[in-house]
């Protein structure tokens, strides 16, 4: 039996992270590419082919795309034959409101905690005050039966009382050739309709002895997966009657993997990344010159661009080659487009329009004007701990500005490192204020991946960290380096010798980094001069956090685990602390949950915590799962209640929700909470219910 400090939480997403690029074959670097498919879509100006700056896009002209594409793939045979073995590509890494009830009456609810304030994010349970959906991914709800694993959308009411009241569970369509991943879902209240994201995989070529969606032992290999498989991103809309009555709409499948979505108003923003199965690619080491010459020859841009299909009709072209953007200076052998897709979900048609660049993205950041993209220009190696990237790595960052569907290119730039190697934490490094950029990155080439890699015997080196501040300089198409820290000026590195960036949070004009070994210091940056970044506070503490939280009235949140002198890890650990004085941060109250093993849904998605302020107090729901302090005690979980008072300053705890599902080492990974009024809602395995604060 799996034991567990066996896998922490951490370890068992980086493998659900890893194992669907290993399976596909997928290669990524960023590079990038836009189109059409919603109207007349043509890009402004990217820059020239001679501009100084190598992260510079520039607009493709009619047959550069695809030149560009036949020239890599001569490239990539050259380098097979010279170096052998030698992979050529990377692995993708893959707000308090009130709203206004049908009724007309203002409710007060909480819903997905998100990065920005405006840029919704997908997740498994939303609400517009009156209705609840929660998506249940492997149709483990207990009063549906037939089901057998299928996705579903759970539709309840929230009653006069606050109780919920079962409506209906409408099951997504799935098809059984593939292997479907259910991601999450935005609601567009306005729009009144959902979109259910997720990715699927298609085998093609020899097919595998496995069922769909299941890995088996075959022959002499572990994980057996077929040499070639087609990704799609899925979109399921569904339209909300009035009666609550939720029915399956219009279906997209686009060509390749779904990067991030967010949504703003009613514009849906997908990001997409796309490897085209081209013959000539495939062809053995034996082929003649003379075949794939001919391959290549017969090569158009139809078939390296990727497609949509609408309610499974057929395929029609997502994007154009003049649509896209060509990266002049990047000299990468991988093959891959990414493409930005906005939808306008209030639009009875659908009205789209797309754009996509030549290279792929491992990261997106938006704001409520700008969409960053970023990628590692070189390849890196999957690990079982996560992965590792090459020496010397440098991260493109390319800049968008949307608006509605206007996609519009604004520049790119470059800097020192990669954004470390958890996907959930990727886009917490970025952050917009007053146009600029600011991005913590990492040298290392291994670094901490999971609690094991800083706390093994034999683990890697800390990974540094840098600060870098870019702005956009239009002349150029460019994002130019503002400032860096640690600089000649201010020398001090990011954290201790022998400590490493953990959490980050941009809030303002000041950033938040903790990092991790023994203790857990809070170092404060002051970014309000953003050509001067500065190091101005620091704050130690026994345990780390993985998470912080703006708390209101200068507190700030932290949750993660807690640590001994030793730095072995405990229990899971809330800590509130007084950022008032910048140089001054100091520890108000922390309170640690469970003994060592523990660990809440923060530790699967960034959405596991839901926050609500209600008067001064803000109410904290946290799914966890306890171990006890005995090897052979039974776990606790359940919803976690916490309150801070942001008047007294104060953190405390309420008692625990009890899941409705006791098991040894619980799965947590899907729970989730929101809070209406003086309700909170819980999800837990595929089941809701609805409980008084």
């Amino acid at each position: 039996m799996l034991q567990p400090d066996t896998l922490q939480p951490a370890r068992a997403r980086w493998l659900r992270t890893l194992l669907p690029p290993l399976a596909t074959g997928l290669a990524s670097l960023l590079v990038a590419c836009g189109g059409g498919g919603g109207g007349s879509l043509q890009p402004t100006d990217g820059g020239s082919a001679g501009s100084g700056n190598p992260s510079t896009l520039a607009a493709s002209r009619p047959g550069e795309l695809l030149a560009l594409i036949k020239t890599t793939l001569q490239a990539r045979q050259a380098q097979r034959i010279s170096a052998p073995g030698v992979t050529l590509d990377a692995v993708a890494d893959p707000s308090l409101g009130f709203v206004t009830t049908t009724s007309g009456a203002p409710v007060a609810r909480s819903n997905t905690t998100v990065q920005e304030s405006g840029v919704d994010e997908p997740d498994l349970l939303l609400s517009d005050g009156e209705m609840v959906y929660a998506l249940d991914p492997q149709g483990r709800f207990a009063g549906v039966a037939g089901l057998n694993g299928q996705a579903q959308l759970l539709v309840q009411r929230r009653a006069a009382d606050g109780q919920l009241q079962a409506l209906q569970a409408l099951a997504l369509p799935v098809d059984p050739s593939t292997y479907a991943n259910t991601r999450g879902m935005l609601l567009a209240t306005s729009a009144k309709r959902l979109a259910v994201l997720g990715d699927s995989v298609t085998p093609i070529g020899k097919p595998s002895p496995c069922p769909p969606g299941a890995m088996c032992i075959a022959g002499d290999s572990l994980i057996y997966w077929p040499g070639s498989v087609n990704t799609a991103a899925q979109v399921q809309l569904v339209e909300l009657g009035a009666a609550g009555k939720a029915t399956l709409g219009t279906s997209l499948s686009l060509s390749g993997q779904l990067i991030g979505s967010r949504l703003i108003g009613s514009t849906l923003v997908l990001v997409t990344t796309y490897v085209p199965n081209l013959a000539v690619d495939q062809l053995p080491a034996s082929a003649t010159d003379a075949e794939r010459a001919a391959l290549l020859a017969k090569l158009s841009a139809a078939d390296v661009l990727p497609t949509i299909r609408v309610s499974g009709g057929a395929p029609q072209p997502l994007v154009t080659d003049t649509d896209c953007y060509v990266q002049p200076k990047n000299s990468s052998l991988t093959l891959q487009l990414t493409t930005i897709t906005a939808i306008d979900l209030a639009s009875p048609a659908l009205t789209r329009a797309s754009r996509c660049f030549a290279g792929g993205t491992e990261a997106l950041y938006m704001s409520p004007a700008s969409l960053y993209l970023a990628t590692t220009r070189y390849a890196v190696t999957p690990m079982l701990a996560g992965i590792r990237y090459a020496p010397q790595t440098t991260t493109d960052i390319h800049k968008f500005a949307m608006k509605g569907l206007a996609i519009d290119y604004r520049g790119s730039g470059e800097v020192t490192g990669h954004l470390g190697w958890d996907p959930e934490r990727k886009a917490y490094r970025m952050s917009e204020s007053g146009g600029d950029l600011r991005v913590i990155s990492f040298t290392g080439e291994v670094g901490w991946a999971t609690l094991d890699n800083a706390t093994a015997k034999d683990a890697p080196a800390p990974s540094p960290a840098t600060l870098t501040v870019l702005r956009e300089r239009a002349s150029d198409r460019s994002l130019q380096v503002l400032a860096t820290l640690p600089n000649s000026k201010r020398p001090a590195p990011l954290g201790h010798a022998g400590e490493q960036v953990y959490a980050v949070r941009f809030i303002g004009d000041r950033g938040y980094l903790v990092t991790f070994r023994q203790s857990d210091p809070l170092y404060v940056l002051n970014l309000a001069d953003p050509a001067d970044p500065q190091q101005v506070g620091e704050l130690a503490m026994p345990g780390f956090s993985d998470y912080l939280f703006a708390a209101g009235d200068g507190l700030l949140l932290g949750v993660g685990k807690d640590a001994d002198a030793s730095g072995r890890v405990g229990g899971v650990k809330v800590a509130l602390m007084d950022v008032r004085d910048a140089a001054r941060p100091t520890l108000l109250s922390s309170l640690v949950f469970g003994s060592r093993g523990s660990y809440s849904a923060l530790d699967s998605s960034s959405h596991g915590i839901n926050l609500f302020q209600r008067g001064s107090v803000l109410r904290v729901a946290l799914p966890m799962a306890l171990a006890g302090a005995d090897p052979g005690a039974a776990w606790q979980s359940g919803l976690q209640r916490l309150e801070v008072d942001t008047q007294a300053r104060t953190l405390s705890a309420r008692k625990m929700i009890a899941s409705p599902l006791a098991v040894y080492y619980p799965d947590i990974s899907g729970d989730r909470s929101l809070q209406i009024e003086d309700q909170v809602i819980y999800l837990t395995q595929g089941q809701l219910g609805a409980s008084p604060w």
